[in-house]
C-alpha cells in the first residue's frame, strides 16, 4: 500500500485549476449581476432569500457562497507553499508537489 502524496491528490485537481481561473475572472461581474436582478426582480430577490433561508445554506448569503472559490485558491497556495518549506528536497513528493505549487500561482 503506497501513501498517497500531495502531488498526486492535486494532479487530479489540476483540470480544474483553470475552471477556477476564469470563475474568478468573471467574479465581479456575477457579483454585480446579482445585486442588479437583486434590486430590478422582486421575484429574484424573493427567490434568493427563500433559498438562503434553506439549513443547506448555513444562514449565509449567495454572495458569501459565490466567494468561497476564489478563496480557494489562495489557500491552496499557501498549503502547498507551507508543505515545500517542511518537505525535505530529497522527498519523493517534492517535484510533483513544487509542479502543483508552479500551477497554483499561476491560477
Amino acid at each position: 500500500i503506497t501513501t498517497p502524496r500531495i502531488g498526486d491528490i492535486l494532479q487530479k485537481l489540476a483540470p480544474f485549476l483553470k475552471m477556477y481561473g476564469e470563475y474568478v475572472k468573471n467574479f465581479d461581474n456575477a457579483m454585480e449581476l446579482v445585486k442588479m436582478w437583486t434590486e430590478r426582480s422582486p421575484q429574484f430577490k424573493f427567490i434568493i432569500q427563500d433559498i438562503q433561508k434553506e439549513k443547506v445554506c448555513g444562514n449565509l448569503t449567495l454572495q458569501h457562497h459565490m466567494l468561497e472559490p476564489v478563496q480557494r485558491i489562495p489557500r491552496y497556495e499557501m498549503l502547498l507553499k507551507d508543505y515545500l518549506r517542511k518537505l525535505p528536497q530529497d522527498s519523493l513528493d517534492w517535484k510533483d508537489a513544487e509542479s502543483k505549487y508552479l500551477l497554483v500561482i499561476e491560477t
